[in-house]
């Protein structure tokens, strides 16, 4: 007997629907489960591995703000000790016996400023190195000033000094230096050429050459520029008195010696006082002369041309009394009386001390 189909009402629908909903969810849940499951192992995984790097970001972050605070506080530290130096107190220590004319401690403060490692300091350390090269040609060492010019050329950019002022001083100093050993002919232009850019007091430098080499003209031309900025001296009244004894003006001669005596002891007194009496004779002021001479040869009592000078003007103040030790005048005595006094007329002649001492 056939069975007849099965018929599918709509509640038989709706319970396949049902059942399949009801699978649906099911599996649904299950996933579910199963990703909570899996999201949350992958939470706390991530999680550690964040942490994880967040901490080794910290100790970098750390190292690194550690490293960096060291580093300020060295620069602080270096910096301070390379800024807050005592070179500019050696500086003002070092000029003060500058300004004292004690040279060689000025210098041995300026080079302890020097030694000062100090930032931002080129501008002071050419200043210190120009007062030293000056107080090296103060204390004649010209060598030692020129290096020290060189060394500013050398060691410091040209925007702290002026270039062509350091090498006029390096050519200046290198002619002293030659000037020191006898060097009259060579060093002169030199000399020339830094009156003439407003160094007078090397005029006297000039002078000097032009008196060795034998041009006392030009030698008077750089004393009258000397003199007019610092004054005389003793050795510049020496080199006037020659001067004018050479063009036989006797009187400015006379006034110059004068001057030179009134300075007091000096390596040139002597013959100053000396020449002071030929130039009195030269003038025919012979009891001036003669006064002269007595005092001259009680200073120097073994000098013997005072005493002959002395022994000439006594026949000149006293022409009729006897002649003694008259070496001037011969005619009043015998070739015994000549022995006898032991003195040879040719060695003392007069021309031949005034030839001698009117230098």
């Amino acid at each position: 007997m056939n069975k007849k189909p099965e018929v599918r009402t709509a509640d038989n629908k709706k319970s396949a629907v049902h059942k399949n909903k009801s699978n649906n969810i099911h599996k649904d849940s299950n996933n579910r489960s199963k990703y909570m499951h899996s999201s949350s192992g992958r939470k706390n995984s991530s999680y550690k591995s964040r942490k994880k790097k967040n901490l080794k970001y910290r100790k970098i972050k750390l190292f690194y703000n550690i490293v960096f605070v060291a580093i300020v506080l060295f620069v602080i530290i270096y910096g301070a000790l390379h800024i807050f130096t005592k070179k500019k107190s050696y500086r003002n220590e070092g000029l003060d016996y500058y300004n004292k004319g004690e040279y060689e401690a000025a210098i041995e403060s300026f080079n302890k400023a020097l030694n000062c490692k100090q930032w931002f300091s080129e501008e002071v350390d050419v200043d210190i190195m120009m007062y030293k090269a000056d107080a090296y040609i103060m204390l004649s060492d010209f060598a030692s000033a020129e290096r020290t010019y060189s060394s500013i050329k050398s060691k410091y950019p040209e925007k702290y000094y002026d270039n062509e002022k350091i090498d006029f001083m390096i050519e200046l100093t290198n002619a002293l230096d030659r000037y020191k050993y006898g060097d009259y002919i060579t060093t002169v232009a030199c000399f020339n050429r830094a009156v003439e850019a407003g160094y007078t007091e090397m005029s006297m430098y000039a002078a000097n050459c032009y008196e060795n080499s034998g041009d006392l003209e030009k030698m008077k031309y750089n004393l009258d520029i000397y003199t007019g900025s610092f004054g005389y001296n003793a050795d510049i009244c020496y080199k006037y008195a020659a001067y004018y004894i050479a063009m036989e003006d006797y009187s400015n001669a006379l006034a110059n010696i004068e001057k030179g005596i009134s300075f007091g002891e000096s390596v040139y007194l002597q013959e100053f006082l000396y020449t002071q009496i030929i130039c009195c004779s030269k003038i025919d002021d012979y009891e001036k002369a003669y006064e002269l001479s007595n005092d001259y040869v009680e200073a120097y009592p073994d000098d013997k041309n005072g005493q002959d000078i002395r022994a000439w003007l006594d026949t000149r103040i006293n022409p009729d009394t006897e002649v003694i030790n008259d070496i001037f005048n011969q005619n009043g005595q015998t070739s015994d009386d000549t022995e006898d006094n032991d003195i040879s007329s040719d060695d003392n002649d007069i021309s031949s001390d005034d030839s001698g001492n009117d230098n």
